[in-house]
This record gives C-alpha cells, structure tokens and sequence, in this order.
C-alpha cells in the first residue's frame, strides 16, 4: 500500500498524482510523488510555505528536490529571469544554493525526512501583485541532478506528475485584498425548522470562502454530537463557484466554497445554505463565521453573524471536577453531560504547588467554562488562601489571595454553595469541639467571608462533609456528612443563615469505603446534582441525584476517570 503524509489536508494524493501523470511516464510504485501548492502572500507577514504540501511513497526513498525560482513562468531554457523580484527572498534550512545558477537549490529529501524548509518571504514595502515562479524536480539517490537543474528551468513546459510541477507564489496587500467583501445573513432556526442563511461574497481575487460555527456568546462549548443542529444543503449562484459540506453538524464543519472570478471578474457571489434543527435541539446561540481565504496567512476578508435556536429545552450547564495528586498538580476533568462517561477521556494539568494545602475544597459548583464560587485552600500554619474562577478552563484559576490565618482550628472545611440563599457561595467549618460554623460569601476579592456564625454542636460525629448542590428539588443547596459508622445523612438546606439546615434525613450505610467525596454539580443533564465517590482501591463511582430527601441518590455507576492522576488525594 503507497503510503501518504500529508500536510494541510492532501489526504487524496495519490489519487490526484495518478491523474495529473495521465499521458506521460508514471513514477515507478515505489518512488515518491510530491504535491506543491499555488500561494498568496500579505508583505510583511508570514512567509508563504512552497515545500511539498503532501508526500506519497511506496517504498523508503531518498534523493534530491531540485527547486528554481523564476520572475517569469519555468519556460526559458536560458534562464535569463532566473531569481526574485524585488521585495521577496528565500528562506530555507537543509538546502543548498546551485553554484552558478540564481534562483536554483537542491534539498535533500528522504522517507524519514520528506520536507524541506523552504518559504517565501515579502518585504512589506513589496508591489502589489509581485509574482515569483517556482517549480521543483524530483532527482532519486545516483541520479543527474545536474540535467535535473537544467529541466526545472523549464518545468512549466512539462505535463505535470508528482515528480516535478510548478506553481507561483503573488504578493497582494492587504488594501488588494479588501476589496473582496463577505456579508452574512442569519435568521434564527426554531427546533424542529429548517430555515436558509446566506453568504454574498464580492469576489476580486480567487479565494476560498469558509463558513464555520462556534457557540455565542455567553454560550458554553457544545460536547459532540450535543448540538443537533446542521446544514443540509447548499446552493451557489454562479456557475464560478463550487461549494461543499464540509460537515452535516455544525459542531464540525459547515461549508466551503472555492470562488474563482477569472479573466471576466470580479463576480458577485450568492452561497445559500438550509440550516436544520432537530426538534430536541436546545436553545443555543451560536456564531457563524465567514471567511473569504485569497491570503494562505494574512488579514483575509471575514465577518460574523449570530443565530438563536428557538426552543423550550434550556441549554444544559456542564460541570468540571478538579483533583490532586501527591505531587501537588491540579487536574481538570472536563464534565460531559453523559451518564457513561461523564468526565472527558483526558484531563488537563491547571496548577502546581497545591501540595502546601491540608484542606482544599471549591465553594460551589464549577462549570466547564471556568466559572463559579471559586477554590480555598488552607495551608499547614493554617492560613486560609482564596482563588477565584477565571473562565479560563485551561487556567481555571486566579493568582491566590490571602484570607487570615488561624483556620487550622477546624478539623474540616468544605464548601457548601449558597447556603443562605443571597447568590453567594459559602464555607462551613467543623472545630475541634464538634461545633460547626457558616462563613457566608461576600462580593469582596479580599475579604470573601464575613464573620463565622455558629450552627451548633455534635458535628464529630462526622469525617466527611460534602457541599451537595440541591438533593432535595426545593432550589436549596444541601449537605451530606458521614458518620464514623460509614452511614450517610442528607441535610436539607432551609436558606437561612442562622438555621441553615433542616433535620438529617438517612441516606444509607456502607459508605465508609470512600476516602474521597465530591458533587461536581449535575452531570448527566437531567437537572439534578449528583455525587463522585472513589474507593480506596482506585475505583470510581457516579450516583445519579434523584430530587427525592428520602432517597436523594440511584445505585452507583462505576465511571472512568483519564489515567491522571493516578492517585488522587483530593476531588473538588
């Protein structure tokens, strides 16, 4: 089987090698076969890449790429336009200028090492539309690169293969380049509809017009195959243009149109695209982003639009769980809203150095976006540090703050969410003497509890305290503790500051064999919070919340978590 490396989506190589070496001699099955590609390039940006952009090969190959450099078409055998026009230059590694010949290198190519670094690069002072020609030949090991050197020149004259082409690289500035325009048009979709968007493009210049989705604002990212809403057709109104579905679902794709205005340009363009939405679909916002690519890197023409799902259904907020290791790193486990698996396969790396905290525990629930009641964490002289959510998943976390010391007298903290009912997450703590105590939340970054107030005695009873979101269905954040015994309570949240829980209510025995508890929030997008327990022997466990005191919780799911941490020593 020919194998394919391919380098900017030339997953159809071969196929399209076969096709262009049609009528001239076919490279051998082995011999590797090459693809460069036409650039355009913004002065004074980034260099435009013209090494292979795709390799195909049979076997272990190696040789030589011949490429020349030309201010007119690879036509003139006597090579009297060789070299660049003023204002574009070369940049390369791994290749050699030919002796006696401007505007001709030879790189050498092998099958663990198939591409050259070769680029063109444009002053920004360079002239509109400044054209370099270029082309290469392929030369295998013990072949004549020196009558290679010599076909380059006029490689444009040759049909071409994967064994030699030519292509161009054209300068156009930035005010070129916005002359071409893209309006959108996005009306809403309501579950269950279809309705049509549109793209009108004045086209200038031959470009690529990309449309693209991605959730609105305010919006959370959609998990796959969660959004249920896609394009199901397109439709261009000029025979210049041909479009594809790059994608059904928004959440991969959406359309692609290659636009070429030709000798006869420029040519007004009109894409329309029927945008379906399932009858489950929630009521996302979501932007689309339109896209006229005449640039391979540079300020390309684009535009964004906003759309509304119309729908009843309330879009699901997705949850994340943090978790620590020995060595003091914070992982990000990503919530999903699926029962089976309702963290991500993978879990990213947010923090260092959390080993210095005895007691770490968030204050409410936080969300997949990085938001929610923050992260405290108390430290071994007892020194109680704050952090705050950034919305930020990739660094969930603001720089610490300082809140007091002489919290090493409670034997547990945990954050309990808005226990009083004023929208602000709280902390509850358990003294030595059993007594527990509420620090309700205020808006202050630097003082973000006020003073304790006691909720009462006999809480020793307890090694376990877990802020549980709402069990209860009533809209009140609840707790659960465990006793000595491994017998689980539930206690009902009231709002009250003063009184903030109602009578305990048992939830079962046998949950002893935990060492770690956490309620994320609601996992499964069924409305309810839910509950993470592990083992001591690694496993871990989802119990789905049922809204009901008396049972707050079905029977346990045993769930994977990615492989890191391997063991961690808190979940929050």
């Amino acid at each position: 089987m020919r194998r394919i490396i391919a380098l900017g989506g030339t997953a159809a190589l071969l196929a399209a090698a076969l096709m262009t070496g049609a009528g001239t001699a076919a490279a051998a099955y082995g011999d590797p076969w090459f693809d460069i590609e036409d650039r355009v390039i913004q002065p004074g940006t980034w260099p435009a890449e013209v090494s292979p952009t795709g390799v195909s090969y049979g076997e272990a190959f190696e040789g030589t790429l011949v490429y020349a450099f030309s201010k007119a078409p690879l036509t003139d055998a006597t090579w009297a336009k060789g070299g660049f026009p003023a204002g574009l230059s070369l940049q390369h590694e791994g290749c050699q200028a030919r002796t006696g010949v401007t505007g001709v290198y030879t790189c050498s190519v092998s099958d663990t090492d198939p591409y050259p670094t070769l680029a063109v690069a444009a002053e920004e002072s360079t002239a509109d539309d400044t054209t370099v020609h270029y082309g290469f030949v392929y030369v295998p090991r013990g072949g004549d690169v020196a009558k290679a050197v010599k076909e380059v020149q006029t490689v444009d004259l040759q049909l071409e293969s994967g064994q030699h082409a030519a292509r161009t690289v054209t300068v156009k500035t930035a005010e070129h380049v916005a002359r071409n325009t893209v309006e959108l048009s996005t009306p809403p979709v309501s579950a269950g509809s279809t309705v049509t968007h549109t793209a009108k493009v004045h086209a200038v210049d031959e470009g690529t017009l990309d449309i693209n989705f991605v959730p609105g604002e305010g919006m959370r990212h959609w998990e796959e195959d969660e959004l249920k809403v896609g394009v199901t057709s397109v439709r261009q109104s000029s025979g210049t243009t041909e479009c594809d579905l790059t994608s059904g679902y928004l959440s991969a794709g959406g359309v692609s149109c290659e636009i070429d205005p030709g000798a006869d340009g420029p040519v007004d363009v009109t894409v329309s695209y029927t945008v379906k939405a399932d009858p489950t679909a929630a009521a996302w916002k979501i932007e689309t982003s339109a896209v006229y690519g005449v640039f391979d890197a540079g300020d390309n023409p684009e535009t964004r639009s906003a759309f509304s799902v119309l729908s009843s259904r309330p879009v699901p907020t997705h949850y994340a769980m943090v978790s620590r290791d020995a060595s003091g790193r914070l992982y990000w486990h990503h919530g999903t809203g699926r029962t089976a698996q309702p963290f991500a396969d993978w879990a990213e790396n947010v923090g260092t150095g959390w080993q210095t905290y005895n007691a770490v525990t968030k204050l409410a629930p936080i969300t997949t976006e990085a938001a929610g009641g923050g992260v405290v964490g108390r430290d071994s002289s007892g020194v109680l540090w704050s952090y705050r959510t950034t919305g930020m998943p990739y660094a969930p976390f603001t720089q610490r703050v300082r809140v007091g010391s002489g919290w090493g007298t409670y034997k547990q903290l945990a954050g309990v969410g808005d226990a009083t009912g004023d929208g602000r997450p709280d902390l509850i703590g358990r003294d030595g003497t059993g007594v527990l105590w509420l620090y309700k939340g205020t808006t202050s970054t630097t003082a973000p509890f006020s003073a304790r107030i006691r909720v009462g005695g006999g809480w020793q009873a307890y090694n376990q305290l877990t802020g549980a979101g709402d069990l209860t269905g009533d809209g009140r954040a609840d707790l659960i503790a465990r006793d000595t015994t491994g017998v689980l309570w539930l206690y009902p949240g009231t709002g009250r500051a003063e009184a903030p829980y109602g009578a305990r209510v048992r939830v079962g025995a046998g949950w002893q064999g935990y060492p770690l508890m956490s309620s994320p929030g609601d996992l499964n997008d069924d409305g309810r919070a839910d509950l993470i327990a592990r083992d001591g022997t690694g496993n871990t466990y989802l119990y789905q919340g049922t809204g009901k005191a008396t049972a707050p919780y079905l029977g346990r799911v045993k769930i994977a978590l990615s492989e890191e941490p391997a063991s961690p020593n808190a979940l929050f």
